[in-house]
């Protein structure tokens, strides 16, 4: 008891399920009896106090349960409205596929015919004007031809044929294959790689087609005489190895920046705004992620994530 005080009564304070959440407290500084009135009258009050308190705790219970319910039925709507929005762009890529298929068949069969013809063509004694004009249109069907197939692989389902790649091996290899490109004319390519084995699950040729896309646009960017950086690097975190491709050139637009994986949209005047889209679509069946960052301070990076393989 606090000193000064000569009497107490305590009444405990029992919730319905019988659990004692605490005591109501009476204090006197004179030596006496509690009476059979004021005991009822305490415990009369115990209860209601016992009621009161184990109601508001429910209600507290209850209103964190219902904004748990709520951020649950937010984050699963979400995710329905994701899954439902890749579905349907899925089935809308494999319709849009279908039919450039079809349509790419169909043109390709006649420019190929055309291009048979121009190319006989050539044998003729022609003045200068008329041999400018076959060559300006031969230039031109094989870069139909070159189109055709480009759709034909951003219209066709990625089908990959993995095996256990080693980055570093993989990327020294290409390295040659880089260099001798015709973009890479006067200009360098440095490597900075791990050396410790990067093993990533994955398709040697659709990878290789996917770096010499970001090495060929890097060397277009950039002017004689400067540098394009491929750096591997690995998250430890998110155990993912990360290969981007940097570059100084002119920086792209802000405006095309976010479009720029899109279909048909180029950065280059004579791009057929599909090479980025197909490294895309290559990147994503792999389980990576692709992004680009582009300022006049930072240059231009493009890089993209693979899932580290674990034997």
């Amino acid at each position: 008891m606090p000193p000064g005080y000569r009497a107490y009564l305590g009444v405990p304070l029992k919730v319905p399920t019988g659990e004692i959440i605490g005591t109501v407290c009476c204090f006197d500084s004179q030596p006496q009896t509690f009476s059979s009135e004021a005991l009822r009258i305490a415990e009369l009050l115990a209860e209601r106090a016992a009621i009161a308190i184990d109601n508001y705790n429910l209600y507290q219970t209850q209103q964190d349960f219902n904004q748990t319910l709520e951020a649950e039925v937010a984050k699963r709507t979400l995710q329905l409205k994701t899954a439902q929005a890749k579905l349907i762009e899925k089935e809308k890529l494999a319709a849009i596929g279908q039919f450039a298929s079809m349509i790419v068949h169909e043109i390709r069969n006649p420019t190929t015919t055309i291009l048979m013809g121009l190319t006989s063509l050539q044998k003729l004694n022609l003045d200068q004007r008329d041999r400018l004009r076959l060559n300006l249109a031969l230039a031109e069907g094989e870069r139909l031809k070159s189109l055709l197939q480009e759709i034909l692989l951003y219209a066709k389902p990625q089908k990959l044929q993995t095996e256990e790649i080693e980055l570093n091996q993989f990327l020294k290899d290409l390295f040659l294959i880089l260099e001798q490109m015709p973009e890479a004319s006067q200009r360098h390519l440095k490597l900075a790689i791990d050396n410790s084995p990067c093993i990533v699950l994955g398709d040697r040729d659709k990878l290789k087609q996917v770096i010499i896309n970001l090495v060929r646009n890097a060397f277009e960017a950039i002017e004689t005489g400067a540098n394009v950086t491929c750096h591997l690097s690995l998250d430890q975190n998110t155990e993912r190895y990360c290969l981007s491709v940097f570059n100084r050139g002119t920086p792209i637009p802000p405006e095309i920046l976010p479009k720029l994986t899109e279909p048909f949209v180029s950065n280059k005047p004579s791009g057929t705004g599909l090479g980025l889209a197909i490294v895309k679509q290559i990147i994503h069946s792999h389980g990576g992620s692709l992004s680009i960052e582009s300022s006049l301070e930072a240059g231009t990076k493009i890089s993209f994530t693979l899932p580290k393989h674990h034997h």
